[in-house]
């Protein structure tokens, strides 16, 4: 198992902090059924969930959270906005590939 997340949901003195938590826990535990979420909660920077899963199902991953509306959430992928732009484009593609219903069309 990769530590290759870290998920952020807010405050506990913020409404939908913990929902948003426990949505995120339920999609990722569905479609990966072998990850783990760890509680990371910080007094300081609130709720949180380090997410391990295995090495080869990284980018599956990462496109399906991308994909599912998870994208500000994570800090792996806000740092590939920073640094590793092609990746990011490549993953943006395979989520038009994969969850095409994802995607909002132009109308």
């Amino acid at each position: 198992m990769k530590n290759v997340d870290l998920v952020y949901f807010g405050y506990e003195w913020e409404d939908d902090s913990r929902k948003l938590e426990k949505e995120f826990i339920e999609e990722v535990r569905k479609a990966f059924p072998t990850a783990k979420l760890e509680n990371a909660y910080d007094d300081i920077k609130g709720y949180r969930r380090s997410v391990f899963i295995e090495e080869e199902k990284e980018d599956d991953y990462l496109t399906f959270i991308f994909a599912h509306g998870w994208y500000g959430c994570s800090m792996t992928l806000r740092l590939m906005g920073y640094n590793q732009k092609e990746k990011l484009d490549e993953l943006f593609e395979r989520v038009k590939r994969e969850y095409p219903e994802c995607i909002k069309q132009k109308e």
